[in-house]
């Protein structure tokens, strides 16, 4: 290095010394600084603000699209566009109860409709659960939310949860906390939700729920098979000209019922087994039981 090379960068060596040293310098460095990060706040925030303009302006298509892209992912999105994303993504899964007053809440998760309130929850594996609290006609009682439809948004399935299905008949049987009108319009209301989520492309698995298919369908509950029960339903079946009761086998008995329906009722290990043939009527378990009340004793109890 020639002497002039050395002594232009002794020169700049003590002119940066000094600018650094100099308060002048110093503040206009710590203004540089911050002005780098106000600019990168502010890009992130227009980028947080031009996704929720998209969300806003998205169909149910490209929200599912969204979804996969950012909450699958666990993308870094703000609370405000993950919560607008999830908020507008249910309201097109629950479309169909817009005609009863669907609204929102002020928890950010759950959607107000007549019969009653839904509640959006992410799983460990980015599956959507939607719970259902029902209305109640006694106010001294309170129903919780039941974890009825659980939603894979990548494989586009949904599974119903069939225990809760049948905790919905003891709620109304033993329980009564709402009216066998109400589980009526619930079921009028759930089955409307999964004809919904098959317009849109989900796979709906078979379910007791289901009211589109019909009931042939086995059920054991775990209650022995009790002689008072099966006096009532025989009772009541021969009180009816439309119905019919006969004991087929040891312990097994068939009740013929209108529209050529039947149920075979049997003991087996001290438990009640119960197999329900709809005679191909599509109907779904709560539509059955809440039109032969009489059966409920054999899978539910106080």
């Amino acid at each position: 290095m020639s002497e002039k090379e050395n002594k232009s960068t002794e020169l700049k060596k003590t002119t940066q010394n000094k600018e650094e040293t100099d308060p002048y310098y110093k503040e206009k460095a710590q203004n540089h600084a911050e002005m780098v990060s106000w600019i990168a706040s502010a890009e992130k925030e227009l980028a947080d603000l031009r996704l929720r303009k998209t969300l806003l302006e998205d169909d149910f298509t490209e929200l599912l699209n969204e979804y996969r892209r950012l909450i699958v992912t666990d993308a870094a999105i703000s609370t405000v566009a993950k919560t607008s994303l999830l908020a507008y993504l249910t309201y097109e899964l629950l479309k169909p109860l817009n005609d009863a007053t669907l609204k929102q809440t002020d928890s950010y998760n759950v959607w107000e409709a007549k019969y009653f309130s839904i509640k959006y929850q992410l799983t460990d594996k980015r599956d959507l659960a939607l719970s259902f609290k029902m209305n109640v006609i006694d106010t001294r009682f309170e129903a919780k939310f039941m974890p009825l439809f659980l939603l894979d948004l990548q494989e586009m399935s949904v599974t119903v949860d069939e225990r809760q299905v049948l905790e919905l008949i003891r709620l109304w049987y033993s329980e009564k906390i709402f009216s066998r009108n109400q589980l009526t319009l619930i079921n009028y209301d759930l089955n409307r939700l999964l004809a919904n989520f098959k317009q849109l492309g989900f796979n709906v698995s078979a379910s007791l729920l289901d009211n589109t298919r019909a009931l042939s369908v086995d059920l054991e509950s775990d209650f022995p098979l009790e002689t008072n029960i099966l006096d009532d339903i025989f009772i009541t079946a021969m009180d009816s000209t439309e119905y019919d009761f006969d004991k087929i086998g040891q312990r097994y008995y068939q009740v013929k019922l209108n529209q050529e329906q039947n149920v075979y009722i049997q003991s087996k290990k001290n438990r009640t087994h119960l197999f329900i043939d709809s005679n191909n009527r599509r109907r779904s378990i709560l539509d059955f039981f809440t039109h032969y009340p009489f059966f409920v004793p054999l899978i539910v109890r106080e």
